[in-house]
């Protein structure tokens, strides 16, 4: 029996269709949530669909921008590369890296002549079966995008996953159960422990740099329906103006790309206070995966 793996799956109907896939997906692939559809029909758009900084040219500190071009057909040749490129160049600002995604199969002359080609930016193509291949493996895409192919069960990489490619404005919170849930698959929950301990009181050195230098211990705990799928220690710092997940220790003061994306979603509904400059105040960086 054929898997999403195994499988093309059928192609969009409608170019705007196609982008949308393409923007989830490189949300992913980018570990960018902020990228961006570029205008719209009718308008501009010097070869540019779609841009962001992805983490592999350094993320939105570098600058780094990638253009994107989506191609909703059945055949891509060389011509149309050349003349998406040329268009490309004018984009601003500059681009460092070029990719075109299409719905067409594999051409080697084509793979051929973007490898060998003199481009003034890197420049990719990711074809149909590329694509198919990366949207295999995230059932929260499959979900959105072709729901007859999702598997039944639901596994915790799949939660870590639905969690990042969220966005913080996608959740609501009720402050009255201390809930977080994810609007669109409510299924999914993130919940602070509201019983109470003997001392939650937290006294490393970077909590003292907030104007109340007090700091005290929240648990939050991760649900997908009743299971329980992972819990965070996080402090609230600065008269609870933030909610900042611990970092990996007082001489490391990292945490992980999914615990920065965590502790925006808890920060949303705080309103009035930013949490990368609570993160900054607090000499907290973000590096690598999660431990």
């Amino acid at each position: 029996m054929p898997s999403p793996s195994t499988t093309n799956f059928p192609q969009p109907k409608s170019w705007d269709e196609f982008e949308d896939i393409c923007a989830d997906m490189l949300k992913k692939l980018w570990r960018d949530p902020y990228i961006v559809r570029n205008g719209r029909s009718g308008q501009k758009q010097n070869g540019v669909d779609i841009y962001g900084c992805p983490e592999h040219l350094g993320g939105r500190v570098s600058g780094k921008v990638t253009g994107v071009q989506c191609k909703n057909t059945h055949e891509l040749g060389e011509g149309t590369v050349d003349d998406e490129v040329t268009a490309a160049k004018g984009f601003q600002p500059p681009l460092s890296e070029y990719l075109i995604l299409t719905t067409a199969p594999r051409d080697a002359n084509v793979q051929k002549h973007v490898r060998s080609g003199s481009w003034p930016f890197h420049v990719h193509i990711m074809w149909w079966d590329d694509i198919c291949l990366e949207l295999s493996g995230h059932d929260d895409l499959l979900k959105k995008h072709f729901p007859g192919w999702i598997r039944k069960t639901t596994t915790k990489y799949d939660v870590i996953s639905l969690i990042l490619s969220s966005a913080p404005s996608e959740w609501t919170y009720d402050d009255s159960s201390g809930v977080h849930y994810l609007n669109r698959d409510v299924k999914l929950r993130i919940e602070l422990d509201r019983t109470e301990e003997p001392s939650r009181l937290f006294h490393e050195p970077w909590v003292k740099k907030f104007p109340d230098p007090n700091g005290e211990r929240q648990l939050v705990y991760v649900y997908y329906e009743e299971t329980r799928i992972m819990e965070m220690m996080c402090v609230w710092v600065d008269g609870a103006r933030h909610l900042i997940p611990i970092p990996r220790g007082q001489n490391n003061l990292t945490i992980s790309h999914f615990r920065h994306h965590f502790g925006s979603i808890l920060n949303a509904s705080i309103p009035g206070y930013g949490f990368d400059s609570a993160l900054q105040r607090a000499g907290i960086t973000v590096q690598g995966d999660e431990d």
